[in-house]
């Protein structure tokens, strides 16, 4: 039974630092960028020049003279599937610099300067306390309060709280288990005269010294792993082992709670062989039953996991030529803040966004996409305002995209009214492509995409830039199209729960390159402007060129299924592990609960089997439960519960129970009838 607790508990301890690596530290690591002493704050209505009266406040008052600090995080760039996070410190030589455990995540230091602290998004880090930010900033009319953007640690149990219950049951379950498999002992050391303060002492040296092995060994795995990659991160040992001896501590506690057991020694039965009471058996008897239950839905949950790791992948195979379409993973939110609050660099980033536009339209590498009712479709909204799908569909003004030629050839398969796929447009003129359908409504429709296509015209003055009056357009021409098509824009998610969602009967908007040049900023920042390249670094280059780099995370089409994947595998993974030691722990019950029954009731069964009593007959009761726990199965209308593993286990326990019939009872028939 020792070694059976041991292989549970290691098991444990293997799954539990698992979690810690994937997920705890990960958190902590976020939280706890930098110079973790230093308190957050943000300046508001952001501007570079309040920024720099601030930094010679700050400067003159205590910077100079390195009575004080300062820490800028800047928010990450991906590259290369990494995350890059760029720490800017006014003491950076003497701070804690630790690596990242993650290969996907990257820490660079750099000191700080006023030009950094200028071109930020104004929240910064300092040990300067509130009131003395205040008054140095009242001295030039800004205002300063403290900002907090942690990551709750909460999310963890979030995606695991059903598994994480069940481990603590299960945990307890063992426990107790091996806490009245020790009877016998304790009940001769009662005999010997041991106070029952001795017997809990040796069971905690005992379990302890278990543990600390098995903590060894986990910490031992863990070291060489990181050496092996070197990249040895002290702070994550020291919370590991933290975080190992607050979970041997629980189950020290748990322990304890299971000696109460103690007081029900009956010397007596001990003497006369009865080691295990049939009060033992209806115990284990229920927690056998309530386990198969559980883990049946422990296991239908990673069923479900995995049927979801694996269509993710089928669709990640489906995009594979994605790859080479490259766009915005995102973007510098502190960059893009910063640019909004000022009009003439905003200006400038749309210009340069427009030019790099019209390079690659030139070399036939362009995409744009621009689907806006995605959004519109989603659960959420149509539930908020009281929609279905198909009045979205039906809809002239909401249900349209806008898309340039190239996409519509390349990704669309567009058929004319005869049911003809056009294969060329060839448009000069304002044009928009609507369903035949619609025929009859063809001057409203244009008077709504007249004035859709002016408001993209003449987009720059939702920035405040000046109006420009010769962008506007008195007609739009109609090309009609056959009804009831449907179009799937590849590389977006178009749904909550990402299952595939076609568009239908869409009116299509074709882009020619002429509307405002921050309509393009915004749509390139939202990864609906894509580049068809070679390779990642020529997009980064071209980003550079147009000083863009600092504000798009480079990414491909491909990268939001890639991260679909990834999180659907992390969530696989860690059902995955929790399901094995579910497993082990279910089979070593149901194993322990079978063997006690048979034990208790041996005497019974010897003399059934002598009187020549069938397998059937001997197990009715048993047969009975079985067939009441068969309609456990109704429960799959409820919840995800797989009825074949349910059958499966059910199966296997009533094997396990013959087996040991056949093994305690058969073999040993008139010892037992003696009363050995």
């Amino acid at each position: 039974m020792k070694k059976l607790l041991f292989i549970f508990l290691i098991g444990q301890l293997f799954l539990l630092s698992y979690i810690f690596n994937k997920s705890v530290y990960d958190i902590y690591e976020l939280n706890n960028l930098g110079d973790t002493t230093l308190d957050g704050y943000i300046v508001e209505d952001v501007s570079g020049n309040k920024l720099n009266e601030l930094y010679e406040e700050m400067n003159s008052a205590c910077l100079s003279n390195k009575t004080c600090q300062l820490q800028l995080i800047k928010t990450p760039v991906s590259k290369y599937n990494q995350f890059i996070y760029d720490i800017y410190h006014s003491q950076e030589k003497d701070i804690n610099k630790p690596k990242s455990i993650s290969s996907d995540t990257v820490l660079n230091y750099h000191p700080l300067t006023k030009e950094d602290f200028v071109d930020s998004n104004g929240v910064f880090y300092t040990n300067l306390s509130l009131d003395r930010l205040n008054d140095l900033s009242k001295k030039i009319g800004i205002t300063i309060n403290p900002y907090h953007n942690d990551i709750a640690y909460s999310q963890i149990v979030t995606y695991n709280i059903l598994n994480f219950v069940i481990l603590f049951i299960l945990t307890q379950l063992v426990l107790l288990i091996y806490t009245f498999t020790r009877i016998k002992v304790n009940a001769i050391k009662k005999m010997l005269g041991y106070s029952k303060f001795k017997m809990v002492q040796a069971s905690l040296k005992d379990f302890i010294f278990m543990e600390s092995i098995i903590l060894i060994i986990t910490l031992g795995i863990h070291f060489l792993y990181y050496v092996f990659l070197d990249n040895v991160v002290p702070r994550y040992f020291y919370l590991l082992v933290a975080f190992l001896v607050l979970v041997i501590a629980i189950n020290v506690v748990m322990l304890l709670f299971t000696q109460i057991s103690l007081r029900f020694i009956d010397i007596n039965l001990m003497i006369k062989n009865k080691v295990y009471s049939n009060r033992l058996n209806y115990i284990l008897y229920a927690i056998k039953i309530l386990l198969i239950l559980s883990i049946t839905v422990s296991i239908s949950s990673f069923i479900t996991n995995y049927r979801e790791y694996k269509a993710k992948s089928r669709d990640l195979e489906r995009y594979t030529k994605l790859e080479g379409y490259f766009t915005s993973n995102g973007f510098n939110s502190n960059e893009d803040e910063k640019v909004r609050n000022n009009p003439k660099l905003i200006a400038e980033y749309g210009e340069a966004v427009k030019k790099m536009y019209h390079h690659f339209d030139e070399k036939e590498k362009l995409y744009v996409s621009d689907a806006y009712i995605l959004e519109l479709l989603k659960p959420t909204y149509l539930e908020m305002n009281g929609l279905n799908k198909e009045d979205l569909y039906t809809s002239i003004k909401d249900n349209y995209i806008v898309v340039n030629e190239r996409y519509i050839h390349d990704f669309m398969k567009i058929k004319n009214e005869a049911g003809i796929k056009i294969t060329n447009f060839h448009v000069t003129k304002p044009t928009i492509l609507v369903p035949a359908k619609y025929k009859s409504q063809e001057s409203k429709i244009k008077k709504i995409y007249i004035e859709q296509y002016n408001q993209l015209l003449n987009y720059n003055e939702n920035f405040g830039l000046p109006k420009s009056e010769s962008k506007n357009i008195d007609n739009v021409e109609v090309i009609y199209i056959a009804n009831n098509q449907e179009y799937e824009l590849l590389g977006k998610n178009m749904s909550e729960d990402d299952s595939d969602m076609k568009l239908k009967d869409t009116i299509i908007m074709i882009d020619q390159g002429n509307f405002g040049s921050l309509y393009y900023y915004d749509q390139l920042s939202s990864g609906n402007v894509y580049f068809h390249l070679n390779q990642r670094d020529e997009f980064s280059q071209i980003l550079a060129k147009h000083h863009l780099n600092k504000l798009v995370n480079v990414g491909t089409l491909l990268t939001p299924y890639m991260d679909k994947v990834h999180f659907v595998e992390f969530i696989m993974y860690n059902s995955f592990v929790f399901t094995l030691l579910f497993l082990f722990t279910l089979i070593f019950v149901i194993c322990i609960s079978n063997y006690v029954d048979i034990v208790s009731n041996s005497k019974r069964y010897a003399i059934q089997y002598i009187y020549g009593y069938s397998v059937m007959k001997t197990f009715k009761l048993h047969l009975i439960v079985y067939v009441m726990l068969l309609g456990m199965t109704l429960m799959n209308v409820f919840i995800e519960f797989n009825i074949p593993f349910y059958l499966v286990i059910l199966v296997v326990d009533f094997i396990i129970l013959l087996y040991f019939y056949k093994k305690i009872i058969k073999n040993d028939t008139h010892k037992i009838v003696k009363g050995g």
